[in-house]
């Protein structure tokens, strides 16, 4: 029988494993051929040929099936870390606590592993466990696995992109129980822009599996979007003090045009968040209430000074001019978009809870909250203030007049609280008064102050919703009344 040798061709411009195989008709003539086993007896070379190439076109594509199957799983892995980072964002409020979230995500991926954070610190770099701890060995100056570990984290910092090698072994053969070369070392630089803020190192045991391509894939992507996140952090950041900066200028602005009003603003903002935080208002709502206390009065800038300074009594002309003030402060600050949840204790710190007050004549808890705990912050400063029309009242004659005015101008368990906290604080201290108000004034300045209390919490933008139904209210019609901390206001005497 005459021998059967396969049809040749050429090899087709596709490499992939199924291009390697031979058409239909071809396989269908091999099948043939195998069939017959005078022709399996006469032409055992082309058989073995036909079966090699078979065998290694199926290698091929089971290699390649292998290598797809890798990436779709580092790809969903990728996919799963970040989606746990991103659920776990609000919780983390330093950029400490940022770095050690992606550590303890990447110690979940890699559990083998040994993760720990190197950070800058002087010429060298302080190694933490990424988890509020010192690692072991915590100074990279010193031992040589130390120093060795030191230049391969400027290797990456320089080049900025992940670094992989073999950490250096104990230096005794294995002939005396020891090993020239330790497992792997991969570390991942993180930038925040242009700016080296330290490294996510993941380390090996000896003798443990290399790390794979998508591994470190899956490490370079979280290091770039922690140092992204790093970068946000520090604009915001940057935002807000400039914010801050913005309404200290304003408030100057205010607190130049009556000299005897100065830093009224500031001390109403502190005593506002002292009463905010007796209370227990969330750390969103007492941030909308340290805005909305600083910039009560912005609107006086619109009212005439001949009416802000005058000393004696006003007449209803400029009563009803000075009445405005609210309603111009809010129209000011309702052209800043983050602020509006800040509005209403703006508005409103004017209203009394008997609903005589102004501008819409609000009664009881029609009243937002934040208002009502602002008004109380602003009649205590002015009676414990001294005014062009009178001296300054005693800090106790303070409270005895708030107590009066309690179901009339001022919220009752409200204005209970504040007198405890007032009492609790001055207690039995006969230069009591004088530090407290001492730090009244440098409320913006030290611990107590604006934005340091609750600055991480603004991240929490869920928290917009939950402060306007708390501090929400209908707004109704109503009547000018009595401002018992600014008799001045008392119309026909």
């Amino acid at each position: 029988m005459p021998t059967v040798t396969p049809p040749q061709r050429e090899t087709p411009p596709d490499t992939d494993a199924w291009g390697q195989l031979e058409s239909t008709e071809e396989v269908r003539r091999w099948l043939t051929l195998l069939r017959n086993p005078r022709g399996r007896q006469h032409d055992e070379p082309a058989l073995a040929s036909i079966l090699d190439r078979l065998s290694a076109a199926l290698e091929r594509l089971v290699a390649e099936h292998e290598g797809l199957s890798t990436e779709v799983l580092g790809a969903y892995e990728q996919l799963g870390v970040v989606s746990e980072v991103t659920r776990q964002l609000p919780t983390v409020h330093t950029e400490a606590a940022v770095v050690n979230l992606f550590a303890a995500s990447l110690r979940r991926s890699f559990a083998q592993a040994k993760v720990s954070v190197a950070r800058p610190q002087g010429d060298g770099f302080v190694l933490t466990d990424g988890a509020g701890g010192q690692a072991r060995g915590d100074n990279c100056r010193g031992a040589t696995h130390h120093r060795w570990l030191e230049d391969r984290i400027t290797a990456a910092r320089s080049a900025a992109r992940i670094l992989v090698e073999a950490r250096p072994g104990n230096g005794r053969s294995k002939q005396a129980g020891g090993n020239n070369q330790g497992g792997e070392c991969m570390i991942g630089p993180v930038f925040a822009g242009d700016e080296f803020v330290g490294a996510i190192i993941l380390s090996q045991a000896p003798g443990a599996q290399p790390f794979r391509a998508g591994e470190m894939r899956l490490v370079e992507a979280l290091t770039t979007f922690c140092g992204d996140l790093i970068r946000n952090h520090r604009l915001t950041h940057e935002l807000r003090e400039m914010s801050l900066v913005m309404v200290r200028a304003l408030v100057n602005a205010v607190d130049q045009k009556d000299e005897y009003t100065s830093g009224h603003s500031i001390r109403v903002g502190f005593f506002a968040t002292m009463l905010g935080q007796k209370y227990g208002i969330s750390a969103f709502d007492l941030q909308m209430l340290q805005w909305s206390a600083l910039l009560h009065d912005i609107g006086k800038i619109g009212i005439r000074d001949d009416v802000l300074k005058k000393a004696g009594r006003l007449s209803d002309d400029e009563f009803q001019h000075i009445q405005e003030h609210p309603v111009r402060s809010h129209k000011v600050v309702q052209q800043i978009p983050h602020l509006a949840d800040a509005l209403d204790g703006i508005l409103h710190h004017h209203e009394h809870y008997d609903g005589g007050g102004y501008p819409h004549g609000l009664k009881g808890e029609e009243i937002p909250l934040q208002a009502r705990i602002i008004q109380i912050a602003d009649v205590f400063d002015a009676l414990t203030s001294t005014r062009s029309y009178r001296p300054a009242h005693d800090w106790r004659k303070a409270l005895d007049i708030l107590e009066k005015e309690a179901g009339k101008t001022v919220d009752p368990n409200l204005r209970l609280l504040f007198d405890q906290w007032i009492r609790d604080e001055l207690g039995d201290d006969p230069n009591g008064w004088e530090r407290l108000l001492a730090r009244a004034n440098r409320f913006d300045q030290d611990g107590d102050g604006l934005l340091r209390i609750v600055d991480h919490e603004l991240q929490d933008r869920g928290a917009a919703s939950r402060v306007r139904d708390s501090f929400g209210g209908d707004r109704g019609g109503g009547r000018s009344g009595l401002i018992p901390h600014d008799r001045r206001y008392v119309k026909g005497q």
